[in-house]
């Protein structure tokens, strides 16, 4: 049975896995990584080298399984199941070159334990097989980009999987970097986009069930670092983010993009939230242009008085204002045809969440050009407790953070 895509808790009981031909940098991430989380692991000492089985935790039960056939050993797999174990049963080189592996897995299914292959380097590739089959390094990045941040964090040389919460420009920039070093990543997308901008790598698409479901996600799944890198107003998630990496022990980064800041010549009204925005529009303006995402605009419903022209990259669920225009777009957008889309529909507010960043900032230098004020509504307040994790404001910083964590190659 193929290992199926991770989708929240495995699904495969038992992992059998291929250890390549014994030196322990030759092990693959997923590997690696199963080992290291391992509750029970059966392997024959001799032809498993003492590099893998050094990677299980000292809490892991090693079971000598040379001895034992593959009825006996399905049932004391089945044993360390009952009891929660993560199990992991070693072979060198490729699982599929051992010739009693058969046998093996009809024993598990005869005991109704599901399974997965997890693939080694066979023993007996030459060289070039090796070479290919290892992650390639990362391309020398541009003087102006961050490096690859490659990192070392467990033996065996990956840090285990990294949970990046995206949605961002940033997430996917940060998840490029992350793939090209050969790093386990995984990154989660809230769902809300029906055509979303996907990253490299391992996504998962769908919420978590709150703070207790992200938590047990982050357990099934051996998480061994988080960065949040959502939008600044996605604070849900955030917070539930806080909750998961504090009941498991995980180390948590902030990737936000710094706010913007009233430059000269803007006129700025600046309230908390989206409901104060529309109380203020709908008492001072009539031509009101709405950037506020799909979700925003609803806050807007009800106003019979004033002609809006509502941007965002998807249709608004919900109520909408009585008179509208909808524009289906998406960025960046360049301040001159953003001079251009105001000055048209004859706009005299600009409403917009303060998301910071270059690539939609372009909106703010049209309206201060054309003297239109700018509903500003302010970023949810960060909570001051303990457990608030570091915060940093660029995808350089959040690689700088993954080397000093891990460690560099």
């Amino acid at each position: 049975m193929s290992a199926p895509p991770r989708s929240g808790a495995d699904p495969a009981a038992v992992h059998l896995v291929g250890t390549g031909p014994g030196p322990v940098d030759l092990l693959t991430v997923r590997a690696s990584r199963l080992i290291a989380m391992s509750g029970t692991v059966l392997a024959e000492p001799g032809p498993i080298g003492p590099g893998a089985l050094g990677l299980c935790p000292s809490t892991a039960l090693v079971i000598d399984a040379s001895e034992l056939s593959p009825t006996d050993a399905a049932a004391r797999m089945r044993e360390a199941v009952d009891r929660g174990d993560r199990v992991v049963r070693l072979y060198p080189g490729d699982p599929t070159d051992h010739p009693e592996l058969p046998a093996h897995t009809g024993a598990l299914d005869a005991e109704g334990i599901s399974w997965e292959l997890v693939p080694g380097i066979r023993s007996g590739a030459p060289v070039e097989a090796l070479r290919d089959a290892r992650p390639a390094p990362a391309p020398e990045a541009p003087r102006s980009q961050p490096v690859a941040p490659p990192a070392t964090a467990m033996p065996g040389g990956s840090p285990g999987l990294i949970l990046v919460l995206g949605g961002t420009g940033e997430a996917r920039r940060l998840a490029d970097l992350m793939v090209t070093a050969g790093l386990d990543v995984v990154t989660s997308l809230a769902g809300k986009v029906t055509r979303p901008r996907l990253p490299r790598g391992e996504v998962r698409i769908g919420g978590f069930g709150g703070a207790e479901g992200l938590t047990h996600w982050m357990r099934e799944n051996g998480v061994s670092a988080v960065i949040d890198a959502t939008d600044p107003f996605a604070d849900q998630i955030s917070v539930s983010a806080v909750h998961a990496a504090r009941e498991t022990a995980t180390p948590l980064l902030r990737l936000h993009r710094p706010p913007w800041t009233e430059q000269a010549g803007d006129e700025w009204i600046r309230v908390p939230d989206m409901q104060t925005a529309a109380h203020v529009v709908r008492e001072r303006f009539r031509r009101p242009m709405l950037t506020v995402g799909k979700q925003g605009a609803s806050a807007f419903a009800g106003d019979t008085r004033g002609s809006y022209l509502i941007r965002c990259s998807e249709p608004p669920p919900g109520a909408l204002p009585h008179r509208y225009l909808l524009v289906l777009d998406r960025g960046p957008f360049g301040v001159e045809s953003e001079r251009t889309l105001m000055s048209r529909h004859r706009i005299d507010v600009l409403v917009t969440r303060n998301s910071g960043g270059a690539t939609s900032e372009a909106k703010l230098a049209a309206a201060r050009d054309l003297r239109i004020p700018v509903v500003m509504v302010d970023r949810p307040e960060t909570p001051q407790a303990p457990g608030v994790p570091e915060t940093v404001h660029s995808v350089e910083d959040a690689a700088r953070w993954l080397v000093e964590r891990f460690g560099a190659r």
